[in-house]
């Protein structure tokens, strides 16, 4: 990225340019690249991957920036220029990485399976030091293997083996180690996949990394590591004030509805489970007032409860007991776009019978979410939600963000619709 804003901005100075023009082509072939995945990550990047797609951005940036203020002429020479000089950028900087990795700047790796693929993956690596990986031994249940690197233990040994060897990453031989693979993220490793040359699964995957033609598959980075994932909190703040603002006077007479159906105790306050197991508060307005506290922790649903009034049901339907937690997107304790927390007694049992439950922890809970657009709310199958939550994790993006709110709020607007 740096090497583009540079050469963006000499080639927009030596066009006679203005400095806000040159701060807009700037900000747009920079736009244009990230769109075009030309910055992501790559094991062994070459100065050709995506350069169409760079010459594409050069002059789109170069004809938008200078529009009115250049001829069509001088903005292609313009974009010529840059294409030219990002090109020659990217080939010294990458020059210069291939042999920093040739003297001994590599990255301690472990290879997952020392199964002969896995061997000859490792010789590969230890062959061809430019990938930036150094197998340093393999982890297999079996650990008296004697060819080749060592092995260093068990899967389940990974946590100590990383900090015993200072392991970076780790690449995955075959197509086992699904649990292995998430741990190693967590702890900051780079975690690759390397099915065997036959397997089915380059038929179907976008294939972007090799070692010596090994296939590579890089697994997909946290959400929240993502560039983009701040703007889901800038997004959360943006609409849950304008969305308390907005909702005040109906939320002052949903309040007096409540009061004068169930009497004083109008808000509704309950221990969720948040993201990453934590506890937060949830608010809601109160539609019913439970027996006790054990009731109010353990009971699954008050949907055809007798004790229910009209008010309260009016205000499930219509889901207009969910405004309060407005307040908790803009405390942080949730996301506008989640999944649904959940209390602590549930969370518990969903977790030891229902497989990836805990997984959807992995992000802010939200007040609506993927599952709740599919219907998947109130008294509908956990294997269900789990499932959607986690697919809406894996697959996060702010597009999807804003598909499900407006989704979410045609069916509060639709007749019918909650």
């Amino acid at each position: 990225m740096s090497i583009d804003l540079a050469c963006m901005t000499f080639s927009a100075l030596m066009a006679g340019q203005t400095p806000w023009r040159v701060l807009l082509a700037c900000v747009l072939v920079v736009a244009v690249n990230a769109a075009g995945r030309v910055y992501e990550p790559r094991i062994l990047p070459s100065s050709l991957d995506r350069g169409f797609w760079l010459a594409g951005a050069g002059l789109v940036a170069t004809l938008a920036a200078f529009w009115e203020s250049a001829s069509l002429t001088v903005a292609v020479i313009a974009a010529a220029l840059f294409v030219f000089l990002a090109f020659c950028g990217r080939c010294v900087f990458q020059a210069a990485v291939r042999a920093a990795r040739r003297r001994g700047g590599i990255k301690p790796a472990v290879v997952v399976g020392a199964n002969p693929h896995g061997h000859r993956l490792a010789s590969a690596l230890l062959g061809f030091p430019e990938y930036g990986l150094l197998p340093i031994g393999f982890l297999d249940e079996e650990t008296d293997r004697d060819t080749g690197p060592p092995v260093l233990g068990t899967p389940d040994d990974l946590a100590e083996i990383f900090h015993a060897h200072e392991v970076r990453a780790v690449v995955i031989a075959g197509r086992e180690g699904q649990d292995l693979a998430r741990a190693a993220r967590e702890l900051g490793c780079e975690v690759y996949l390397a099915p065997a040359p036959d397997d089915l699964v380059l038929d179907f995957a976008p294939l972007r990394e090799h070692v010596r033609s090994f296939p590579l598959l890089r697994m997909r980075p946290d959400p929240q590591t993502r560039l983009t994932w701040p703007l889901k909190r800038a997004l959360d703040i943006a609409v849950a004030l304008v969305g308390l603002v907005i909702s005040a006077p109906i939320l002052a007479v949903c309040a007096l509805l409540v009061r004068w159906e169930i009497g004083p105790g109008v808000l509704f306050r309950q221990r969720r489970v948040g993201c990453g197991g934590r506890p937060i508060e949830l608010i809601k307005l109160r539609t019913l007032k439970p027996v006790d506290a054990h009731e109010s922790a353990t009971r699954w649903s008050i949907a055809h409860d007798r004790r229910l009034g009209p008010v309260g049901k009016a205000l499930r339907k219509s889901s207009l007991d969910e405004l309060p937690q407005l307040w908790n997107v803009l405390k942080g304790d949730m996301s506008i776009v989640g999944p649904r927390p959940e209390r602590p007694y549930f969370v518990d049992q969903f977790s030891a019978t229902t497989p990836g439950y805990r997984l959807r922890h992995r992000v802010p809970v939200g007040i609506t979410g993927w599952a709740q657009i599919h219907g998947l709310r109130g008294d509908t199958s956990i294997e269900d939600r789990a499932r959607f939550d986690n697919h809406y994790i894996d697959d996060w993006s702010l597009r999807t963000d804003f598909k499900i709110m407006l989704r979410t709020a045609w069916s509060l607007l639709r007749p019918g619709g909650s």
